[in-house]
């Protein structure tokens, strides 16, 4: 079994179990990923992914310790990327779920510690064990009273002088004990004060010019929330219900505002962004914009989901002309029959679904 000295650096979600057991699970799982993915992204191959274990990123580095500077300038990197993400993902939803509403209450710790591990290759996987990943691991769980922060072990420190660059931060000595290990002395500082200094993204452009179009509607047998998932969250299968529509491509999986859906009719194509999304006392408005460069067409669908009860919704839809250009009566009478004809396949979709697969 090979042994080797590495750094272990636990980039480390607080408030996942919480997140994950009062919140829809798809939407949670998925949220969770786009943070996991971004926290990646930042690392780049300064690092070693050994694993990702669901709220933290097992995270290793072959060699001597690094410098204490080293440590917090990563850490800090890490740190302004998933808040960065964590707020965009707030900015530019259209998700009206408990998940997607309440990731601003998601925090990021970190442990470091370093010390010799033993790799055990199984099939075509290599794992790092040892005690030292046994104490980076317990130290996850200890007596500091706050959700962000950089806790470093003594040992790790006591291979490097403190740096004159890390001064600006209030450091604390601390210990936590632990069975069958003992006593383990760390120091840690608070991050959550340097959440106020990461850059906040731009917000989402969604202002569109509206005019006195009157709405259309449909009572649909289903729930308002199940209703607008159906609708806006699952974008791809659209063509079960759009006539004429024969497939959804897009770059990402993923539905936010400004995300691209090129749509291909029979007879045209159409690029599809979401806009905007509201939510009500009683239900959700969302709106989305339509180019079809084939026709000259610039469109804004607007859609109003209202709650009648439990079990029944109303789905009130309207388009309106974002160009400059006037419509004529031809092109305005063919856009509202098509329009009527997608909402009446969308009822007939959303009662024929017994369970929503979301």
């Amino acid at each position: 079994m090979a042994q080797t000295n590495a750094t272990i650096l636990i980039p480390d979600i607080s408030g996942f179990t919480a997140f994950m057991t009062t919140t829809e699970l798809d939407h949670s799982s998925h949220a969770i990923n786009l943070l996991i993915d971004e926290i990646l992204t930042a690392v780049g191959d300064e690092y070693d992914v050994s694993e990702i274990e669901g709220d933290a990123v097992l995270l290793i580095k072959k060699g001597p310790a690094p410098a204490k500077k080293e440590i917090l300038n990563i850490c800090l990197k890490i740190f302004n990327a998933f808040h960065f993400r964590r707020m965009w993902i707030q900015r530019y939803t259209v998700c009206p779920c408990k998940a997607c509403q309440s990731i601003s209450n998601l925090t990021l710790k970190f442990v470091v510690h370093h010390g010799p591990l033993a790799e055990i290759k199984v099939g075509h996987f290599t794992k790092q064990s040892g005690l030292e990943m046994i104490v980076a691991h317990r130290l996850l769980k200890n007596d500091i009273e706050n959700h962000e922060y950089l806790l470093i072990t003594e040992k790790l420190l006591q291979q490097e002088a403190d740096a004159s660059e890390t001064e600006d931060m209030e450091w604390t000595i601390s210990s936590s004990e632990y069975d069958s290990i003992g006593k383990v002395d760390y120091r840690f500082t608070m991050l959550n004060g340097l959440r106020k200094l990461v850059p906040e993204p731009p917000a989402p452009s969604v202002f569109y010019r509206t005019d006195t179009t009157p709405y259309h509607e449909v009572k649909i047998a289903a729930s308002v929330r199940d209703v607008y998932m159906t609708f806006v969250m699952n974008m791809a299968n659209r063509a079960e219900w759009v006539p004429g529509l024969q497939k959804v491509e897009q770059d990402i999986p993923e539905v936010f505002i400004g995300s691209v859906h090129r749509f291909t009719f029979d007879d045209y194509e159409a690029i599809i962004s979401p806009r905007r999304m509201t939510i009500t006392e009683d239900g959700f408005i969302y709106a989305e914009s339509c180019q079809i460069t084939a026709m000259n067409l610039s469109l804004i669908y607007e859609y109003v989901f209202k709650e009648i009860n439990e079990k029944t919704s109303c789905f009130r839809y309207r388009f309106m002309n974002a160009s400059e250009s006037t419509l004529t009566n031809d092109v305005n009478a063919t856009l509202l029959e098509r329009l009527g004809q997608m909402a009446e396949g969308f009822r007939k979709y959303c009662e024929g679904i017994v369970e929503f697969d979301l």
